[in-house]
């Protein structure tokens, strides 16, 4: 049953053409990279959202905000989207769908070896990484991200990550612990690759 459940899960994380080289061709419960945020959102609605998560990018620049969708979803317990804060049309620069693992992590590095294997056939032409690191946001270092990058010619990358948060981080600012499956343009993997000090 459980191989079962991990092989359907892969069937709704992304729906690809064989072969694809744009990320702009994948898709997270239906919504893609270069699609408008206006799609599923009111202009007021999105605007609200990107101050509400504004907390999570203070050493930023205010070039890209985060707006969160939870309703109406198949896969994944939440979705998140980053778009220009200044466009007028909010077009989406990068989707990151999120399942919770918070009372098994070791169930999260599995779902996320089927997935890395699935997209590892699927996607040769890519550059694949491997890593693992401590999570910026925690001073303590003992938050960990386990992460497979799969970069492409352009520049824009699709991710698969685990993030385990130490516990009381974790439950003061009610972060989960879980899995990430991210597609992002070159431009937002170098914003947030390049914080302001």
């Amino acid at each position: 049953m459980k191989k079962f459940l991990a092989i359907l899960i892969l069937v709704f994380i992304f729906q690809t053409p064989s072969q694809a080289d744009d990320i702009r061709d994948f898709q997270i419960e239906g919504i893609s990279i270069g699609d408008s945020l206006l799609d599923h959102f009111s202009k007021a609605e999105i605007k609200a959202e990107i101050e509400e998560s504004r907390y999570m990018y203070e050493r930023f620049t205010k070039q890209f905000g985060e707006v969160y969708l939870y309703k109406g979803l198949e896969t994944y317990d939440y979705i998140s989207f980053l778009v220009k804060t200044d466009d007028e049309k909010f077009i989406i620069h990068l989707i990151r769908g999120a399942i919770a693992y918070n009372d098994n992590i070791d169930e999260c590095y599995k779902k996320k070896d089927v997935i890395v294997k699935d997209f590892s056939k699927n996607f040769k032409y890519a550059k694949k990484k491997d890593r693992s690191f401590k999570h910026g946001i925690d001073t303590t270092g003992r938050s960990t991200v386990n992460q497979t990058k799969f970069i492409f010619k352009s520049g824009d990358q699709l991710n698969v990550q685990c993030m385990d948060f130490e516990e009381d981080l974790r439950i003061n600012k009610n972060f989960d612990d879980g899995l990430d499956v991210l597609v992002q343009t070159k431009e937002v993997f170098e914003w947030l690759s390049s914080p302001i000090k």
